[in-house]
């Protein structure tokens, strides 16, 4: 007489429940992560724009020896240039003295980066940084 068991392959409810844990504990780990990627990210690229503008303005006063009304008067800033993903051209905007080394420029955040903005000081020549991402 041949008599086989039956066999069957499988996972059991409490290995299913395991991993089912063990993925929920990853993602629940990972999605704090990726969120201070995301402002990282917004920082960055509004400091890049702020960057550019420096530059432009310190051009400006270069080519001119005065410092711009406004930025429309920065040539070397094109219609699109400066759009990110959370920044776009009608985000930056500068403001101070009539000299070069005294200015202050900001960007407030569109989109996913609404509410949030980063600004660059710059006195006598000394850069600082402020803004909601970056304090």
């Amino acid at each position: 007489m041949n008599t086989k068991k039956n066999k069957k392959a499988g996972f059991t409810l409490v290995e299913l429940m395991v991993v089912a844990i063990i993925v929920a504990i990853l993602a629940a780990v990972s999605i704090p992560l990726m969120t201070g990627n995301k402002d990282r990210a917004m920082a960055t690229e509004g400091q890049a724009g702020c960057t550019t503008i420096a530059t432009q303005i310190r051009m400006y006063w270069a080519e001119h020896g005065s410092a711009p009304a406004n930025m429309a008067a920065l040539t070397g800033i094109n219609d699109g240039d400066m759009d990110g993903n959370y920044f776009d051209d009608n985000s930056y905007g500068f403001s101070g003295n009539t000299d070069a080394s005294t200015y202050t420029i900001s960007a407030a955040g569109i989109g996913d980066a609404v509410g949030e903005d980063v600004e660059m000081a710059v006195v006598s020549g000394s850069v600082t940084w402020g803004g909601s991402l970056l304090d």
